[in-house]
């Protein structure tokens, strides 16, 4: 296991309109980013093809441009195994209310798409102690992908995110521009794809209604980053999906309409 601890003074900032910027990182700087935690909890033998990747997560050029500075995880190993490596923020401090946190994913390979958790710790940022999942991001797309999520469940609480490469013989993921923000007066971007879902919690059918859209699959992953549930859709506003044999716990619903991809958070 190799862990790689740095120090770094990021800035408190606050707009016109009363956002609060709690962490903002590019990844341009050329060096890795300070008070940053990687770890390599596999410790896997990278195949030779991606042997740039000496540490579990590297500072490398954006694929679509050279210009730009972004981080990335492989999970193309020899022997084929599954990737456990950790990408952790310095601690956050948030506010009372509106926070957020968005950051943009690319799988190099539609071919050998990765995967990964997004996870969150209201401890220290140890491995262990991140026993909340935030997201599940399955099959990451090829292109560059915004995501966007709520922290108010964390409101007023001091936490660690960590972004946790899953991937089963995948190839190269990148992220970029990760930016958590308290008083946030912007629309999130998933949103814009209206999906609702109830009830939360759920008991044994979950109704999923769109305003904008239409409906092309749905796919629900457990808090360990497995399917399920998986249906496909004729392009429907509202349908049912059986929730009657999960467990008790947390699930993320994937929602492929013809606009995007819209992601939520369930309780069973």
């Amino acid at each position: 296991m190799k862990y790689i601890f740095t120090s770094l003074i990021f800035t408190l900032s606050i707009s016109l309109y009363g956002q609060i910027t709690i962490l903002e990182e590019n990844f341009d700087a050329g060096v890795f980013p300070s008070q940053w935690t990687i770890v390599d909890n596999d410790g896997f033998t990278v195949d030779p093809s991606v042997s740039e990747y000496t540490e579990a997560w590297i500072l490398t050029e954006d694929p679509e441009d050279s210009s730009n500075g972004v981080v990335s995880s492989t999970s193309f190993f020899t022997p084929v195994n599954r990737a456990d490596r950790w990408l952790i923020t310095p601690l956050l401090n948030l506010g009372a209310e509106s926070n957020y946190i968005s950051w943009k994913g690319l799988s190099y390979d539609p071919s050998f798409p990765d995967s990964y958790k997004v996870m969150i710790s209201t401890t220290t940022n140890g491995i262990h102690d991140f026993t909340d999942t935030l997201a599940v991001i399955s099959n990451e797309y090829y292109k560059w992908t915004s995501h966007v999520h709520s922290l108010d469940d964390y409101a007023n609480q001091e936490i660690y995110i960590a972004f946790v490469n899953t991937t089963s013989n995948g190839f190269k993921l990148y992220l970029d521009s990760i930016y958590v923000r308290e008083n946030d007066p912007l629309s999130i971007d998933e949103e814009e794809i209206i999906v609702s879902v109830f009830p939360n919690p759920v008991i044994n059918t979950l109704q999923l209604t769109t305003g904008n859209a239409k409906i092309q699959s749905v796919i629900i992953h457990n808090s360990y980053g497995q399917v399920v549930s998986e249906e496909t859709f004729d392009h429907q506003n509202e349908v049912l999906v059986s929730t009657s044999t999960f467990q008790s716990g947390v699930y993320f619903v994937s929602v492929k309409t013809n606009l995007g991809v819209v992601r939520k958070k369930i309780v069973k």
